[in-house]
């Protein structure tokens, strides 16, 4: 191989992992609740997710880092990537008035359009595979296996969040969020 050709491939390649690099940090900068605050209308969301479980008001003190952590698919990468593109874009158009911004309000109780399934087992695990499951409770295995994998198998447009939402259980992802919207005008 000549040297210039192999000096084209190492340039090449550290410029391919430069670039990588980059969009892996702004990937990982804009899905945390830092970059979501500095838009106004998000406040509400970061401040009531630290009074949630999955903020770290937990007995374990596990925490959501991001919001995409739970407010974006994982069934893949490029998945991942299209819907954070799609969903910052509509954001910030949004933000600057040129289409209309969501009504957060209006549209609380539908949160199985922006809480995704594949976001929750990506951290419990244990749900998508109980067999596996370390301390996971007899009944919990069975309600899940009941009301949620054989509820999908027959068909039925069931969510996570039918069950685990701020209405069934207390301090869950965001508590008085509503609330918190309902005061801000």
């Amino acid at each position: 191989m000549k040297k210039s050709t192999l000096g084209a491939l190492v340039a090449g390649a550290i410029i391919g992992l430069g670039i990588s690099y980059i969009a892996a940090v702004l990937v990982d900068k804009t899905g945390q609740p830092e970059f979501c605050v500095s838009c106004h209308t998000m406040k509400p969301m970061v401040e009531s997710l630290h009074y949630s479980v999955h903020g770290g008001n937990n007995p374990h003190g596990f925490a959501a880092h991001h919001c995409t952590d739970c407010h974006l698919p994982h069934n893949s990468l490029i998945g991942y990537l299209v819907a954070k593109g799609i969903s910052g874009t509509r954001d910030a158009l949004a933000q600057f008035g040129i289409i209309k911004m969501v009504d957060f309000k209006e549209n609380f109780w539908e949160m199985k359009h922006y809480v995704y399934d594949s976001a929750c087992l990506s951290c419990h695990h244990g749900i998508k595979e109980p067999e596996k499951a370390i301390s996971l409770a007899d009944n919990v295995k069975e309600l899940h296996q009941k009301y949620y994998w054989d509820a999908k198998k027959a068909g039925k447009d069931v969510s996570c969040v039918d069950c685990h939402n701020d209405n069934t259980m207390t301090h869950f992802a965001h508590p008085n969020l509503l609330e918190a919207l309902e005061s801000a005008g």
